[in-house]
């Protein structure tokens, strides 16, 4: 009888233990990929250490540098630029729009376009017509903003680190030109927005699936394209919207893998697109330790899953303040969130493994987010 209860109370806690295994592997461990409180636990193995070939800059890791005391202020009446480096599904298309249309300004960007039409017969469905403004100083023609909404694309569609780089001075130059006037030094001040590294690959694919390809990028480095051996396209004909997800992931030349480390990373450390220069772990590892210090020096960095916050960051690092609060996203609103819920362990692993620099990028993001959250708190007394 004893042998019995004792064999009953074993099969008990085997299925108990066997519950929690479950549920931590199919509703715990997508979790990890949702909600802003969990994002500290988004972890994978390191790229490598610096022993094996990376940088060893301590500077990069060390938070107590005075972030908010520092005297770097933007000037919106000398010739300071604001440079937002947009990257595809961090949420920069509500975050561009916040800068040209929702700031207190006493010259306002002047904005036209941007407003739903009427159906489009062919498609048979509403079409946005295309939003330009023009964000001009308070008593010039100069521009202030740097952007897709103010200036276009002119630095290439979705332009990175080592593009704008490049890009802006000669950019400048030729507008400087074109309106009879010579400014020697401009300050640039970068920006960006960062997204969990999981949610955005997802979103990426979703919209790739409704037919975006982003060919018109030029992905230029050191002064030229990448040629078609360095670059290979990973599908044939006019889009890749027909892709399933396997296939998405196989292609190692897809862009989305690793998207956020590559496009704030100085590429011409490993000769930009040529993979011969250096093995693929150093290589991997100098574009992270690029990618992170690139990310602390700029002027501000927000991340979609803390809009409050990045909101208010932004107005005390500039000196501006935004009409409307900032909308903070529903996760089970987005497309990334149709295809997660859905995804095998192994899938999963699999998305995990090809982003391991972008998850290490964002959870080095979040830690310096939050240390300078932290202190403007204190600064500004705030509570909650």
């Amino acid at each position: 009888m004893a042998r019995k209860t004792l064999n009953r109370s074993f099969i008990f806690l085997l299925f108990i233990g066997l519950a929690i295994l479950l549920f931590y592997k199919y509703v715990v461990d997508r979790r990890l990929m949702i909600a802003p409180e969990w994002h500290h636990k988004l972890g994978f193995k390191n790229v490598s250490s610096s022993s094996q070939g990376g940088i060893n800059d301590d500077s990069v890791e060390n938070f107590s540098t005075g972030f908010w005391k520092t005297n770097i202020t933007f000037d919106i009446n000398n010739s300071d630029v604001i440079v937002f480096l947009h990257i595809q599904k961090t949420g920069g298309t509500t975050f561009g729009r916040h800068l040209v249309q929702n700031l207190s300004l006493k010259k306002p960007c002047n904005c036209q376009g941007g407003k739903k039409q009427k159906y489009n017969r062919n498609k048979k469905s509403k079409k946005r017509s295309k939003l330009r403004c023009q964000c001009y100083r308070p008593n010039s023609t100069d521009v202030w903003l740097f952007s897709r909404y103010s200036t276009g694309w002119k630095c290439g569609l979705h332009a990175d680190f080592t593009e704008l780089m490049e890009c802006l001075p000669q950019y400048f130059r030729k507008f400087d030109d074109g309106h009879n006037r010579k400014i020697f030094k401009r300050k640039y001040h970068f920006i960006t927005e960062l997204r969990n590294p999981i949610n955005r690959y997802l979103s990426e694919f979703q919209h790739v699936t409704r037919g975006a390809t982003w060919k018109k990028s030029r992905h230029k480095c050191n002064g030229r394209l990448p040629t078609l051996k360095e670059l290979p396209p990973c599908y044939n004909g006019s889009s890749w919207n027909y892709v399933t997800l396997n296939d998405f992931i196989s292609c190692k030349y897809n862009l989305a893998n690793n998207r956020q480390t590559r496009m704030l990373a100085d590429l011409r450390l490993v000769n930009c697109y040529g993979n011969s220069s250096m093995s693929s772990q150093r290589r991997n590892q100098v574009l992270l330790d690029s990618a992170k210090r690139n990310l602390k020096q700029m002027a501000y960095f927000g991340l979609i899953e803390y809009q409050r916050e990045s909101q208010i960051m932004f107005e005390r690092k500039f000196g501006m303040k935004f009409i409307r609060p900032f909308v903070q996203y529903n996760f089970n609103q987005t497309y990334a969130s149709e295809v997660l819920y859905e995804l095998s362990p192994k899938i999963l692993y699999k998305i995990r493994e090809i982003n391991s620099m972008d998850i290490q990028l964002y959870n080095y993001a979040l830690k310096l987010f939050k240390h300078r959250w932290n202190e403007l708190k204190i600064l500004m007394n705030i509570t909650n």
